[in-house]
């Protein structure tokens, strides 16, 4: 079953939309079926991500794989340089810059790409009655599916640099679950303000380029001395911790959970009354 049968088969399962004109009561119970309908057409939100991203590697040899290329060169790179900078031992270095750098090129692009969630979905929006819920999974699966390739990158590493695999390793998982848990509402909340306001998104990819420098990436945050609270309150690098910590054969310390379930717990709380009082206005921003 191709992608365009996939989405006519979604469409015809949809209900009338409901009007602009509904009361708050009346688009409450709408938002919530929006919600049940769109996670239920998870055929529909694959199938427009893999999609996706067939088109942007449309006749490329290697395809989705320049990302692990590019990544593996940036990280090798990068690590060169800042190892002697910082003098740190490069076998301790690497894997810390590669592990910070893949979770945080996901989270990222995802931020980024978010904010085009329903903008770049206009057609689909105007022309068929599909879940707004669909297209945050759409956008969400997509660089889900590129975080995948990306890292693929870190496996040289492990090799070369005889890193021995641990059970601690697998804390990890969780890690990157809460992540994708993460970018839901996130993707949810920027799309929808970057629909209304355009000028939001530029600004999110200039804050996301300072974010970059003024996270624990590249450094550490034991640099900062007395300053650490600048790297604690970043709820991004309490994010790459619980997944960088498990690989580098650390147990993440108990806070960056807090912190992360806390924020993915806020996030919701946001996102899930705003998209409700404004699921029918997506359509007049786009």
């Amino acid at each position: 079953m191709n992608t365009e049968t996939i989405l006519k088969a979604e469409a015809d399962r949809r209900p009338v939309r409901i009007s602009s004109h509904d009361t708050q009561m009346k688009a409450l119970p709408a938002f919530i079926r929006d919600i049940a309908e769109g996670m239920g057409a998870w055929r529909a939100w694959t199938a427009l991500a893999l999609l996706d991203i067939k088109h942007k590697y449309r006749r490329s040899v290697l395809g989705p794989f320049w990302i692990t290329i590019s990544m593996f060169v940036l990280i090798l790179g990068i690590g060169l340089l800042y190892s002697q900078l910082f003098r740190m031992n490069l076998r301790d270095y690497l894997p810390y810059i590669a592990l910070g750098d893949i979770v945080w090129i996901y989270i990222s692009t995802t931020v980024q790409e978010g904010c085009t969630t329903f903008t770049a979905s206009e057609n689909l929006i105007r022309s068929m009655r599909l879940p707004m819920t669909l297209h945050v999974m759409r956008l969400v699966t997509r660089t889900f599916i590129v975080f995948l390739h990306g890292a693929v990158a870190y496996l040289p590493f492990v090799v070369f640099l005889k890193i021995e695999p641990e059970l601690v390793w697998l804390l990890a998982l969780p890690g990157v679950a809460l992540i994708v848990l993460a970018t839901i509402p996130i993707t949810a909340i920027f799309g929808m303000l970057s629909a209304r306001f355009r000028d939001l998104q530029p600004a999110i990819a200039n804050f996301m380029q300072l974010g970059f420098f003024m996270t624990p990436i590249i450094w550490k945050a034991d640099m900062l001395g007395p300053h650490r609270w600048v790297a604690d309150i970043n709820p991004i690098y309490h994010f790459i911790q619980i997944v960088r910590m498990p690989l580098m054969g650390q147990v993440p310390e108990a806070h960056s959970y807090y912190f992360v379930l806390a924020f993915i717990a806020a996030a919701f709380v946001i996102a899930l009354p705003f998209l409700a009082a404004n699921r029918h206005k997506i359509s007049l921003w786009v």
